[in-house]
């Protein structure tokens, strides 16, 4: 057993939880935005101290039955005391009993501690990207989507942009191993596009940013026709993490391209998760109660999702 209480957070601890978000990153950070979402709609877990809460997180789910965590807050009285390993551990055993093979988060590489901490509690390193931002340019067409097919699969995994990420891919919030079979579940989603002779997947457009990853292509091509696709899609900008190449961010830097607020340098972490063998028990019939034979209740599922979008964060992994 830990040192804390944990538990799901409901709407009733919003205003401690904002507190908490105010006192850990200050007053304008992102969490705030999307709080009632993650509540509401996501796994979010918070830590307690009596009735104070002092740390949360949230949890969700990924199309690759991965799990993102993200939104990691501790208050500042009690920091390097466990309160994240603790989170972490608890939505470890979520993950082991909802069939999830893998967790995964990303740390600044200059957040020596949050680096450190991340492979305290069993992550590895998996793959590094830097956050490019550039305004959307005119002269651009909405592309067409991508169907799946066995070429599709086989020219994706032959992408060197591919490889150059390690085999992942940024998508909606979090990050995505892009094997065959993802390819097929992306594709089904709609969720790649032609661009310039090249492959790329977008998130759901924003009123803002459209959040772009890279997929296959030569890159400054499909970087000039992103960002001309932001604009015929009536996006400012678009956005997204590219893999950490020295020579794919001087051709970005190139065509206008600039390092994001944050993501400069972004570790990609994966903890493995061993999945749990899974059991059902159903009602007992009015014969069992007679007779007095054991039984039980099928557990609640856990349900996870989101509306709007950021990109996947950084958070305080070494609190």
């Amino acid at each position: 057993m830990g040192q804390w209480e944990i538990r799901r957070a409901s709407l009733a601890d919003r205003e401690a939880v904002a507190n908490l978000c105010r006192a850990a990153e200050g007053p304008e950070d992102y969490v705030l935005e999307f709080l009632d979402d993650m509540i509401l709609r996501g796994v979010f877990l918070v830590a307690l101290d009596g009735n104070r809460i002092i740390g949360a997180m949230s949890y969700r789910e990924a199309l690759d039955r991965s799990a993102w965590l993200a939104a990691a807050r501790t208050h500042p009285e009690y920091r390097r005391q466990r309160v994240a390993s603790e989170l972490i551990e608890s939505l470890a055993g979520l993950a082991r009993r909802s069939g999830i093979h893998a967790l995964r988060l990303w740390s600044s590489a200059s957040n020596s501690g949050g680096v450190a901490s991340a492979r305290a509690c069993g992550f590895k390193e998996v793959s590094r990207f830097a956050r490019m931002t550039c305004p959307s340019m005119r002269g651009g067409l909405r592309p067409p989507s991508i169907s799946f097919s066995t070429e599709l699969s086989e020219r994706i995994r032959d992408s060197d942009l591919l490889r150059r990420g390690k085999g992942y891919i940024p998508y909606d919030w979090y990050f995505v191993k892009l094997t065959t079979g993802n390819v097929h579940l992306m594709a089904n989603a709609g969720a790649l596009f032609a661009i310039d002779s090249g492959i790329a997947c977008f998130s759901a457009p924003g009123e803002l940013t459209l959040e772009f990853g890279l997929i296959e292509g030569s890159p400054v091509p499909l970087l000039r026709g992103i960002a001309r696709t932001a604009g015929a899609m009536g996006c400012k900008q678009a956005t997204g993490f590219l893999p950490q190449d020295s020579a794919l961010i001087s051709g970005a830097r190139k065509l206008g391209y600039v390092p994001g607020t944050w993501g400069k340098h972004a570790i990609l972490f994966e903890r493995p998760i061993p999945v749990s063998p899974t059991s059902y028990r159903k009602r007992r019939t009015f014969a069992e109660i007679a007779a007095g034979k054991s039984g039980g209740y099928p557990a609640p599922a856990n349900l996870a999702g989101h509306e709007g979008h950021a990109g996947p964060h950084e958070d305080r992994w070494n609190a």
